[in-house]
């Protein structure tokens, strides 16, 4: 039985994917400890989901300025690589598994003249997400934080890791075309997808939201403008006079840099009526709220970061028979209409994504068939039981 060490530098709840990882390689013959921060709120070690977690004590603060300072200082790095020794030893890993692109340099140093090979897990095209992050440009944190470094770090980072974990085919063949070192069998593929026996074992609350004869437009996740949500709401203005149902629900918080633009821009006299907004949900809702809506939407601005892979809200809308509205990012769009459970338009386009929110509006019967194809698609394909096979088989 060998011993997976998984390395995270946040506290583990609240990431699914990564949870989701461990439980497959933990009921495949693979034994898994986990390491990770704990920011004043878990048990130094516990035993969870049956895996090993220990914990890092550390303030959140903390360790926000030691990341900071990641590309100026090696701080960061060797506390890592400290770290990730010490679990190494501590629990005769075999292979590590280390999440995000930033932790790879220091899982190189932890390793370095070992017998121990390394996995990089990307949960994103982390470059490309960095220009998205506009905190990280005010003044002075781009002096501190040298976000553009990014990018020339980027091969370098790549270079360390014997395997590479990824969430799409697009993002593994953009890289393999960026990066001539760079082989196709390093990689396997594991998407964003839901664990059926989980999401299977909420209750629905088809009262959890008093919609009477609305027509509800619904989006789950983080709000700001790289989500496309503004172009959401300039569509629902252009179809509010014709179409005086039509309402978006947003659940989700909204940007810190971009919560005066928000609260003005749905404080509009023309739709202030027609936005309903919940700043956090439990995840154990998010089915309830699926299931009274109508359409589901993905309106992502298509960029380089969103075309590294697909939202779990993709699955997780598609599981609970919704048909779905998506803006033409690569990989998204590619799901859609593989399984064609729902309509693509024009990133940033709020005539187009009208029009398409109009066909489903008048057309039931065609909302309907999408919601049965994109949840046939999800209990064939997309789940974590299929998913599971590339991860294992990487570590087989």
């Amino acid at each position: 039985m060998k011993n997976i060490g998984v390395v995270v530098d946040n506290e583990l709840y609240g990431d699914a994917r990564v949870i989701n990882e461990c439980k497959i390689l933990q009921d495949n013959g693979f034994k898994v400890f986990v390491l990770c921060f704990n920011f004043g709120r878990y048990e130094s070690n516990e035993i969870l989901f049956g895996l090993n977690v220990s914990r890092i004590s550390i303030s959140q603060k903390n360790r926000n300025i030691l990341f900071a300072f990641n590309n100026t200082f090696e701080f960061y790095n060797l506390f890592w690589k400290r770290q990730i020794k010490k679990f190494i030893q501590k629990y005769s890993i075999d292979n590590l598994h280390v999440h995000d692109l930033y932790m790879s340099k220091a899982a190189y140093y932890a390793t370095k003249n070992t017998n121990i090979d390394f996995t990089l897990d990307l949960h994103e095209n982390y470059p490309a997400a960095v220009k998205g992050y506009k905190w990280m440009y005010q003044f002075p944190l781009r002096y501190l934080i040298r976000p553009a470094k990014w990018k020339k770090n980027e091969g370098k980072y790549l270079s360390y890791p014997k395997n590479i974990i990824v969430l799409s085919e697009t993002f593994r063949n953009d890289l393999l075309i960026k990066y001539s070192f760079l082989k196709k069998d390093q990689f396997a593929i594991y998407p964003n997808v839901p664990d059926l026996k989980e999401f299977n074992n909420y209750t629905i609350d088809k009262n959890i939201l008093d919609k009477a004869d609305d027509f509800l437009l619904f989006y789950f996740g983080v709000i700001s403008e790289r989500r496309g949500i503004y172009t959401v709401i300039e569509a629902l203005k252009k179809l509010h006079k014709s179409y005086n149902k039509i309402k978006l629900l947003l659940i989700g918080p909204v940007d810190k840099i971009e919560k005066k633009l928000f609260n003005e821009t749905i404080s509009n006299p023309e739709i202030n009526d027609r936005i309903i907004h919940y700043s956090w949900k439990d995840i154990s809702l998010l089915p309830s709220y699926i299931s009274v809506s109508d359409i589901c939407l993905s309106p992502i601005v298509k960029n380089a970061q969103h075309e590294s892979g697909v939202a779990n809200k993709i699955f997780q809308y598609m599981l609970f028979e919704k048909g779905l509205i998506v803006s033409d990012c690569k990989p998204q769009a590619k799901i859609i209409n593989d399984e064609n459970c729902g309509l693509v338009f024009k990133s940033g386009d709020s005539i187009d994504l009208a029009e398409k929110i109009e066909i489903l509006y008048k057309n039931k019967r065609l909302r309907k068939e999408m919601g049965i194809k994109g949840k046939i698609a999800v209990e064939e394909k997309y789940n974590i039981q299929i998913a599971g096979k590339n991860l294992l088989n990487l570590y087989s």
